[in-house]
């Protein structure tokens, strides 16, 4: 019988060197720093191994996944440890933060406190010793990022910046993600401000890893909707202000799942196409935001988070309020 690609990778990574662990239940295996290398990240009992730009999972699932998502959490470290605490207890196999993890905006100087910043709401999460994917935001510096990404990196093996690995192939769900924004007015100087060039780049990876699995789009910002009932609509003006380039991937590859955060008041669950969701109910095709675990400009929103739970190419969503 033909070897798969998964088989493969599992045994290029039983040659590998064992390089320690930092988080209870967790351990990371590694080898040299040739392209070709892998490192292997086993969460209790679940095999990881990255390669290439690549996160993938070596060990079978269930036919299903939840992910718990974290959107807008603005150095916000109690609502941080409170939906850390709170996806955990519900069950989650996976954390994604979808940016703007950090809530300096900065100035032409350089951003105020953004190392500190990121670490004292990712940390709650990697505690959890579950794994947690990871994208910028508008607010994040490039430098600062780099800095707060290589120290989680170092001692939360289950820390994984989709900067550097944009694509979590696992075993119910492939995650193609790519963080910032596409707007210079509200992206802080030195960002991870993105172009078409981006954006063509995951069209690429979503069509290359484009399977009988659902494929999630995973991105701080949303694309460009055309209702009121796009999870873009600003309440500057009631418009529709999300990615125009993300849109058009998204229509050209046929995209049936995503996630976003950034506009914090458009929280819902909808179809690509903008019809309404409710919670939990199960939809083969569905956009989400969750909301923002922390408002930073004082609109009296919630804080917030959710889950986005898939089985059998369906996928159903919540929205949690502290």
């Amino acid at each position: 019988m033909a070897m798969t690609r998964r088989k493969f990778l599992g045994w290029m990574g039983r040659g590998a060197l064992t390089i320690g662990a930092t988080t209870s239940g967790l351990s990371l295996i590694g080898c040299n720093k040739k392209s070709n290398s892998t490192k292997i990240i086993n969460l209790n009992g679940v095999e990881y191994q990255i390669q290439d730009g690549i996160i993938n999972q070596a060990t079978r699932g269930n036919g299903q996944i939840k992910l718990g998502v974290m959107a807008d959490l603005h150095a916000h470290q109690g609502n941080s440890q409170y939906f850390a605490n709170q996806l955990n207890q519900e069950g989650v196999d996976i954390f994604f933060l979808a940016g703007d993890l950090s809530h300096s905006f900065g100035d032409y100087k350089g951003a105020k406190d953004d190392f500190n910043e990121i670490l004292c709401v990712v940390e709650p999460v990697a505690a959890t010793g579950k794994l947690v994917l990871a994208v910028p935001g508008n607010h994040e510096q490039k430098k600062r990022w780099k800095k707060a990404s290589n120290y989680l990196s170092k001692n939360y093996s289950n820390f994984i910046d989709m900067n550097k690995i944009p694509v979590a192939d696992l075993d119910d769900l492939t995650i193609i993600a790519l963080g910032g924004n596409a707007n210079p007015q509200f992206c802080v100087p030195d960002g991870y401000l993105r172009n078409r060039d981006d954006f063509e780049r995951l069209s690429e990876l979503a069509e290359q890893y484009q399977s009988d699995k659902p494929l999630l789009i995973a991105t701080h910002i949303p694309q460009k909707y055309k209702t009121r009932r796009g999870l873009d609509v600003s309440d500057r003006g009631g418009i529709n202000v999300g990615g125009e380039d993300l849109a058009t991937i998204r229509k050209a590859i046929g995209s049936k799942f995503a996630i976003s955060g950034h506009i914090h008041e458009a929280y819902g669950i909808i179809t690509p196409d903008e019809q309404p969701i409710k919670q939990g109910e199960l939809s083969d095709r569905l956009d989400f935001n969750p909301g923002a675990v922390y408002d930073h400009v004082g609109r009296n929103l919630k804080p917030a988070a959710g889950i986005l739970e898939f089985k059998e190419s369906k996928a159903k969503a919540y929205i949690l309020n502290r």
